[in-house]
């Protein structure tokens, strides 16, 4: 896991020395994958295929955003039982793998979930209509090749396009997109939440 401020990089000749280069793969053109993590939140462990689906049930981590893996009834079981809040246990990766602070702030907006609601407070169309804007904003964040708020690159160096796609993360008193009431931030869980008061009601 990369936490907030892993990386990869890769290099196609010779690696250059970096005390935050902590994880090198030699790849088979001779090019070389390098894991940099300047903070040292992230971890690694190294699986064989046949071990992945066991590694994420042992973790208790959710699967995969994909309409493959990403099962509505399961995902709804799962919220209809919880006393949890909302936001926290989306970043908690046992519903659902991948999702960060920004992009758990987008998809709440998007479903127009208030980020402290209790899980089992949510209609099952708030469910069915989280569950997908989870699906299609990841994907739209991998697409655009991830979010650039302050460090992130991908492995070429490049920065991603996501930030420019951002609705609510980051756009404090900016108006909402879609009723043009001023973005709040607020704290969560000890995390950072931005919301529209209008349209994520309590």
């Amino acid at each position: 896991m990369m936490r907030m401020e892993g990386k990869y990089l890769l290099f196609p000749e010779q690696v250059p020395d970096n005390k935050h280069f902590h994880v090198l793969f030699q790849l088979d053109d001779g090019s070389t994958l390098v894991y940099q993590d300047v903070r040292k939140f992230g971890t690694m462990e190294l699986l064989y295929p046949n071990q992945i689906e066991a590694y994420f049930q042992k973790k208790k981590l959710g699967p995969e955003p994909t309409k493959e893996t990403f099962d509505l009834s399961e995902f709804t079981r799962k919220l209809k039982a919880s006393k949890k809040i909302i936001k926290p246990y989306l970043l908690d990766q046992t519903l659902v793998v991948g999702l960060g602070n920004i992009y758990v702030d987008e998809a709440l907006w998007a479903a127009k979930i208030h980020p402290e609601r209790v899980s089992l407070s949510l209609t099952d169309s708030e469910i069915a209509l989280l569950h997908d804007e989870i699906i299609r904003i990841l994907q739209l964040g991998i697409a655009k090749g991830g979010t650039t708020i302050r460090t992130y690159h991908n492995a070429f160096g490049e920065d991603g396009n996501m930030q420019q796609f951002l609705q609510v993360y980051g756009k404090t008193g900016e108006p909402c997109p879609r009723c043009a009431t001023p973005i709040e931030k607020i704290k969560v869980g000890g995390r950072g939440t931005h919301l529209c008061p209008a349209c994520q009601k309590r």
